[in-house]
């Protein structure tokens, strides 16, 4: 017994184990007595089942008048209700080493006991990587369990090592637990079913006189050896490899955790924790070669291919598109869609496409191998290709509906006005000039850098299993933000500028097609961007998520706005010229919005000549005529806005082409 002597009037207990793993408990207990000058008893029982004592013990020191007891419980299930009866006439009661959990005690202090399995687990499973077979030896049921499930729970995955046990040859009886000699025999039993690896989940069989005997004996099979506790015999045997690996709570720590715990309670009352957890110490040999490493560089490997087609099929869109566009340029139907205004969105369109070819690049694991040139060309082609691209596109649909829209408006205030071409570029050009700046200083002052980074999490020795590469930049939402905001207000005028040509009823009126791009691009960003936040730290899901997003945007638009001129330009080819000229003729006057429908109708049906007046004398006799010649000059410029101009033939109104 061992007693410290203190000036508080306060005076705690411990009954500790007998083994040379509690000296180190008596000497933090001891030390923690000291420092808070209280008075201490300590208390070894030499066997671990002996109840009877524990219970004399403290009939004793609750006699005494102590004011609390640290406990190493004894395995006898009737320990719980000995803590019970003590805790209930006020003596206070805390555990380690094992817990007591369906009784009354104060606390339990010490680690975790399912965590001392989980350790042994990890351990295991750091020397053996492979897998293999094993045994267990003094089983302890909460750490046999845990490291059952821990060390089986990867056996359905094919890339890790799997484990199996060995069943236990013969079953321990009551008391074996005491004898060493008892697990001498069960070991010798193991080796006979050849494991890879034995667990001993008590320090006891690592006292017996022959455990240095058994290893020698069996080196050869070169079974890893696993144990509890950390005394000073058991890591001299981890240093002459007598054992691979030992798991071992911090006794010292156990004692002065249990004093303080005791005394806080009792002089502050301040009630600590159901279980006041402490740290473990893992202790195992490093083999000099490791296992091999097998790092995942989570590369896009041969999904690049999906970028590289989705950019070949926009691009051959584009090209049809285009080539469609230049051969028909002076078809009725693509003159009065403004050819350039159509060349203009597909070039945008594949501006934009093309973003898919820097972003499909894939340094291989190893960006040391790129020059700082390439990883930063290659990660700002894509702001610089995905933004111009997107501003071309969507300020060729604003442009040529905001042309539409102003000949129209003329025409309501029957004023004459000549809009051109480059009448309607000029928000184009300062739109694109924005991004162009934003761009350019983004590119100089802080530039995307392509950098390959380090995943969270290591090997069990400590190395690097996972990278990611992606481009970087210190600042980017300093440069994200103002472009995100040009590039929307374009979005907003090409809304703008639908909406106000939404009463134009002609087929050539592009307001509906242009309202479906713009819903698709909606529809692209509601559903895409969460996606991108979501899959951000999967390069393989974000690449696939962001290319999807693109092709499908650009496909949309080519789709939207030349499909239904395809199918328009095939139709007026079956028609005579003097058809095409009706159906024309009708659908400019229901390109008139609702407040000059009537004005407009009027005008083309005011003067009712002879089938032989010509046109210029057509165009003499309005001008002679009180108030008739602004209506003339207004239906020709409204005609002239979507590409023809109306002249008076024998009995109608018909039409003929005319380029814009």
């Amino acid at each position: 017994m061992g007693v410290v002597q203190g000036q508080s009037r306060l005076r705690f207990g411990m009954i500790s184990g007998a083994s040379t793993y509690y000296e180190d408990i008596r000497e933090g207990w001891e030390a923690a007595c000291a420092v808070r000058g209280v008075y201490c008893e300590y208390i070894t029982l030499e066997e671990q089942d002996n109840c009877d004592a524990e219970q004399e013990i403290l009939d004793l020191w609750k006699e005494e008048g102590f004011d609390g007891v640290a406990l190493k419980s004894c395995e006898a299930s009737d320990d719980t209700l000995i803590i019970d009866h003590f805790t209930e006439q006020g003596l206070p009661i805390v555990t380690f080493d094992r817990d007591v959990s369906n009784s009354t005690r104060l606390s339990y202090v010490g680690t975790r006991q399912g965590f001392v399995g989980e350790t042994m687990a990890r351990i295991l499973r750091q020397m053996r990587p492979d897998g293999g077979t094993f045994g267990v030896v003094c089983k302890q049921p909460v750490r046999y369990e845990s490291f059952v499930r821990a060390i089986t729970k990867y056996n359905n995955v094919n890339n890790r090592g799997h484990w199996f046990e060995i069943p236990q040859p013969y079953d321990q009886e009551e008391g074996d637990l005491d004898r060493a000699p008892f697990f001498m025999q069960l070991m010798e039993r193991f080796v006979e079913l050849q494991p890879s690896a034995l667990l001993f989940m008590c320090q006891l069989p690592m006292e017996d006189e022959n455990w240095t005997v058994f290893v020698d004996k069996y080196r050869d099979r070169n079974i890893t050896l696993i144990g509890v506790d950390g005394a000073d015999f058991q890591l001299e045997y981890l240093n002459k490899r007598y054992v691979d690996g030992l798991v071992s709570q911090i006794p010292f720590e156990i004692g002065s955790r249990s004093l303080e715990v005791l005394h806080d309670f009792t002089a502050y009352n301040v009630r600590p924790k159901d279980v006041v957890g402490l740290d473990l110490v893992a202790y195992n040999l490093i083999p000099i070669e490791l296992p091999p490493l097998t790092v995942d560089n989570n590369r896009i490997g041969n999904l690049k291919y999906l970028g590289y087609t989705a950019f070949g099929a926009v691009a051959l869109c584009a090209l049809f598109c285009i080539a469609w566009t230049i051969r028909y340029r002076q078809n009725l139907v693509v003159k009065a869609a403004q050819p350039f205004f159509l060349l203009m969105i597909t070039g945008g369109v594949l501006v934009l496409a093309s973003s898919l070819i820097p972003l499909s690049m894939d340094d291989g694991g190893d960006d040391s191998t790129k020059s700082t040139t390439y990883r930063v060309g290659v990660c700002m082609s894509v702001p610089w290709l995905a933004f111009i691209g997107f501003t071309v596109t969507f300020s060729a649909l604003f442009s040529k509906t905001w042309r539409v829209n102003r000949i129209i408006q003329a025409k309501a205030t029957l004023s004459r006005i000549k809009v051109e071409t480059k009448d309607v570029l000029g928000p184009f050009f300062l739109l694109l000039t924005c991004n162009i700046l934003v761009l350019t200083l983004w590119t100089v002052l802080d530039p995307l850098t392509y950098t390959r980074n380090k995943n969270e999490g290591t090997d069990y020795w400590n190395r690097v299993i996972s990278t990611h590469g992606s481009c970087e930049s210190d600042k980017a939402h300093a440069f994200l933000a103002p472009l995100a905001g040009i590039n929307w207000s374009v979005i907003v005028i090409a809304c703008y500028q639908a909406y106000e040509a939404r009463s134009i009823k002609s087929e050539f009126s592009e307001a509906k097609y242009i309202g479906l791009a713009l819903f698709s691009l909606f529809q692209a960003f509601i559903t895409g961007i969460p996606v991108l936040v979501i899959v951000r730290d999967s390069p393989q899901a974000y690449y696939i998520s962001l290319s999807l997003m693109i092709t499908l945007l650009s496909l949309a638009v080519l789709v939207l706005i030349f499909v239904p001129k395809i199918m328009m330009q095939r139709q007026y080819a079956g028609l005579s010229e003097a058809e095409q000229r009706r159906k024309l003729q009708s659908s400019v006057v229901r390109s008139s919005n609702d407040r000059s429908s009537s004005q407009f109708a009027n005008n083309l049906h005011l003067e009712r000549i002879s089938r032989n007046v010509s046109t210029s004398s057509f165009r003499k006799s309005a001008d002679a005529m009180p108030g008739r010649s602004s209506d003339f000059k207004s239906t020709h410029e409204t005609a002239t806005a979507i590409g023809v101009v109306v002249e008076e033939v024998p009995n109608q109104a018909l039409v003929r082409r005319h380029s814009l």
